[in-house]
């Protein structure tokens, strides 16, 4: 199976084409997202406006979903977002594969960026937090966290999981998200 970074990436140069979103990571390429309260909320409302767009843009049957043709995606790629199989993109689905190209852009940014040593490991100095809200995403206690670490902690985790959630409870998808999470391979 072809892995969601590839085709997420198509999306998301599918919709920045579309909708005008700057070729970095939508809001998160600068900042801190581990200590924006506000962010996720910001983040969601433009996800969804972005897929509304992109879908009122491409449908040219008018169902509210888009087919491969649509898109223009691969028949690989395309499988790899139709995450419940019905051989369309809903809303719920290509909000979750924006989302996670966006956990993996902004991360990779984020470790970038603060990474001042260049060890591949981000400590509570390095991200200017607390202890206490560096103890948060640190699950091991080991005062240095790298990719995975950041990855599983990164706040668009939840957002993913409720779309993906949302989607499998109205289409038959996987039993849960934590299934569809997997079969879209966070670290691919």
């Amino acid at each position: 199976m072809v892995g969601i970074g590839a085709a997420a990436g198509l999306l998301t140069s599918t919709l920045s084409s579309m909708v005008g979103i700057n070729g970095q990571s939508n809001n998160t390429a600068t900042g801190n997202i581990f200590q924006n309260p506000d962010f996720l909320t910001e983040f969601n409302k433009q996800t969804k406006d972005k897929t509304t767009n992109m879908i009122t843009a491409l449908d040219k049957d008018g169902d509210g979903k888009l087919s491969a043709q649509e898109i223009g995606l691969s028949p690989q790629q395309f499988a790899a977002i139709d995450t419940n199989g019905d051989g369309k993109l809903d809303s719920n689905e290509l909000n979750a594969a924006y989302i996670k190209q966006e956990i993996t852009t902004s991360t990779q940014n984020l470790m970038q960026s603060h990474d001042l040593n260049g060890d591949g490991k981000l400590t509570a100095s390095e991200l200017n937090m607390s202890p206490d809200d560096f103890a948060k995403i640190d699950p091991t206690g080991s005062g240095a966290v790298g990719m995975q670490e950041l990855l599983a902690a990164n706040p668009l985790n939840s957002l993913l999981a409720q779309y993906t959630s949302t989607a499998n409870m109205f289409t038959g998808g996987p039993a849960s998200a934590a299934n569809t999470v997997q079969r879209l391979d966070l670290t691919a």
